[in-house]
């Protein structure tokens, strides 16, 4: 009995190192990118995504804390545009900047 529990600790403990050494061998960062065909002009499309101060007309988060507080930068639209939004858990809180805007 003491034998099959010293022996289940160790194939334990051997997984456990093996998942450790997996991680620590993972790069320290990581970047997040999303894309999404859209059957529409992309005239049509871009201003919404463009502008932040839109995104209330088409965002589904944007509804869901009635009480969000939103700050634009003092650019709201297009290249250099920033965006930051502070709410409940269902939204959280964060900030987003537009990088590139080609149209």
């Amino acid at each position: 009995m003491f034998r099959a529990f010293v022996f289940i600790v160790a194939i334990l403990t051997i997984g456990i190192a093996g998942v450790l050494v997996a991680a620590a061998m993972k790069p320290d960062t990581f970047e997040v990118k999303r894309s999404l065909a859209i059957a529409a002009p992309p005239g049509k499309i871009y201003p919404l995504i463009a502008d932040f101060k839109a995104w209330p007309q088409w965002s589904p988060y944007e509804n869901k804390d009635p009480n969000m507080k939103r700050s634009y930068g003092s650019v709201s639209n297009g290249k250099g545009a920033t965006y930051a939004w502070d709410g409940d858990k269902n939204v959280g809180s964060g900030s987003m900047e537009i990088v590139d805007a080609g149209a």
